[in-house]
């Protein structure tokens, strides 16, 4: 009997060999991104049991004070940087940790939305080159493949990878809303929180901010039509 002729197609898809190739693009915005560490010196409450969390904060004890992490991405010629709002409310000192340089960089928000829970940050660093643009949510498809660059657990410039599961996912998490989320099986830990979730195309379509304590997989992220959107209104006020 002879054998069913096997395509170059159907090859590709068994070895693996037709996967995307993320390495190009990593290489590329690396650099945009950056760790975020927050001191607070008052003590915080605890989050208690909740079955999202958007962040997660080192408890102070005997007066210590208590530590956020997170991640931001250099999306402005200017050099601004964007991340989440709750990775920097109420911190005494926000420290940046920049490819590249030994010693963290301190950095000042000069704008915030805390209903979007959206945050910008200047601080005295290089502008990389090149930047990463946030794109358009309505460019976003089911299925496509994005990546995530962040800080989980404080390890820098972690890349994750996954694909776009849902979108236009409306979530409470704690006292904020959050409309048209994109849910995405990509891994965010805690840490990831601001950080880009990027597409083929090297755009920004969401801002990764939080994820499913109760299961794998599941990640959301604020999309990017309403970062745009916020972020535009936040600089219009910043001189």
């Amino acid at each position: 009997m002879k054998k069913p002729q096997t395509s170059a197609r159907s090859k590709r898809a068994s070895t693996g060999t037709g996967l995307p190739n993320f390495v190009a693009l990593v290489q590329r915005y690396k650099k945009a991104v950056m760790g975020i560490e927050v001191v607070q010196t008052m003590p915080v409450r605890g989050l208690g049991s909740r079955p999202l969390l958007p962040w997660d904060r080192s408890q102070p004890r005997s007066g210590r004070p208590a530590m956020n992490i997170g991640t931001g991405f250099v999306f402005h010629p200017k050099g601004y940087i964007l991340t989440n709002e709750h990775v920097v409310s109420d911190g005494d000192r926000i420290m940046l940790r920049v490819f590249g340089k030994k010693d963290p960089v301190e950095a000042q928000v000069v704008g915030r939305n805390r209903t979007h829970d959206i945050a910008v940050l200047r601080a005295d660093i290089p502008v990389p080159s090149p930047i990463l643009r946030i794109g358009q949510s309505k460019d976003v498809r089911v299925g496509e493949w994005v990546l995530a660059i962040g800080s989980p657990l404080g390890l820098d410039n972690t890349v994750t990878v996954g694909i776009v599961s849902a979108k236009n996912r409306p979530l409470q998490i704690g006292d904020r809303d959050y409309p048209n989320l994109i849910q995405t099986d990509a891994a965010i830990n805690r840490g990831n929180s601001g950080g880009p979730l990027i597409n083929l195309r090297g755009e920004v379509v969401g801002m990764n901010t939080a994820v499913s304590q109760s299961s794998q997989g599941i990640g959301f992220a604020i999309s990017a039509d309403i970062l745009k959107k916020e972020v535009d209104q936040i600089l219009k006020h910043v001189t």
